[in-house]
């Protein structure tokens, strides 16, 4: 086959980052506190607001891709060393500068300190331009970090309770594994794909979780471009994603064009868009997670999708719990 087989990991930057993870098992310990998205910085004040600060802020307030409204990557709160203590302990995300003189630069990694599920990166230098230099060149690498930590988070509360009976569904009629948690229903699928959706009312207002699948014969390396994922995309919601109104339908916001990256997905090579939806001919809209891949067995382009429509809540999270479940799906082996 024609098509690029790459795959990708995360680097570690500039040659600062060690693999020391240090991972403790301890039944004793309490569940990690916070909410999903939300990281505490350990940092003298002193650092605070000087360059460090500056870099902190660039680092988990950078808006979020492919949202209809700006929104930071992560919610930040900082704290001092000295009043770093009791249930602060227990945050499920920390990031720990320890800056003085003599210091020797590093990064390190360690999970479960003080806490069930918690992924602490602890930095040191000796200075604030040191640290400094450390987050800028680890920007990427430190949001990733944390991100990914998220991800497997979400990945293990879906699989307490899956439903099994849909699942086994997907896998005999698609060849895909997926995990599915509470609360999906199947709206609509045929031999090309499906959509599965979530809904809820928060108070007086909707929110709609959905994601699709679907699939058709690889042929060449332009299936991976903006253009076939647009036409490819629009066509399929055409068909299975009806609106409030009569010939209403989901499709790509003209007026705004996907973003697009290179990942590894569960060990395959991907395109991943982000990008924002609506409904034509009807008021909705909302942002899409979108991964293209090619199931190699079957010749076959595999295109998994999550859609959030969340008109009066910020959105960031519950794009994150899709994307979550959508990197659960891994392929069926062929016989």
């Amino acid at each position: 086959m024609g098509y690029r087989v790459l795959f990708f990991c995360f680097l570690l930057l500039a040659g600062f980052f060690s693999c020391d993870q240090i991972q403790i098992e301890k039944s004793s310990l309490p569940p990690g506190t916070g909410k999903y998205g939300e990281v505490l910085v350990v940092v003298d004040t002193t650092y605070e607001n000087r360059k460090t600060g500056d870099l902190l802020k660039q680092i988990f307030f950078k808006s979020s891709v492919g949202l209809p409204q700006q929104e930071a990557q992560f919610r930040m709160a900082t704290v001092s060393p000295k009043n770093f203590k009791s249930i602060l302990k227990r945050s499920r995300n920390i990031l720990k500068l320890s800056i003085g003189k003599g210091k020797k630069t590093a990064i390190n990694i360690e999970e479960n300190v003080w806490a069930k599920n918690q992924l602490m990166l602890q930095i040191t230098a000796a200075s604030d331009e040191d640290a400094s230099r450390i987050l800028e060149k680890n920007t990427q690498t430190i949001r990733n970090y944390f991100n990914e930590k998220e991800i497997q988070r979400l990945q293990k509360q879906y699989a307490k309770k899956p439903l099994k009976k849909l699942a086994s569904e997907l896998r005999s009629e698609y060849g895909i594994d997926m995990i599915i948690p509470p609360g999906f229903v199947k709206m609509q699928s045929n031999e090309k794909g499906f959509w599965l959706k979530k809904e809820k009312s928060i108070g007086e207002h909707q929110v709609i979780q959905g994601i699709s699948f679907y699939s058709y014969p690889y042929e060449s390396d332009s299936t991976f471009s903006i253009v076939e994922l647009i036409n490819n995309r629009n066509t399929f919601t055409k068909e299975f994603i009806e609106g409030g109104r009569d010939s209403s339908y989901m499709a790509v916001y003209e007026e705004y064009k996907p973003v697009s990256k290179e990942v590894n997905f569960n060990n395959k090579y991907s395109k991943e868009y982000r990008g924002l939806w609506n409904m034509k001919n009807d008021f909705m809209g909302g942002p899409f997670l979108h991964y293209i891949f090619v199931d190699e067995e079957r010749n076959r382009v595999i295109n998994l999708d999550g859609f959030v429509y969340a008109p009066k809540f910020n959105k960031r999270e519950y794009l994150r719990e899709l994307e979550a479940l959508l990197k659960t799906t891994n392929l069926v082996k062929v016989n």
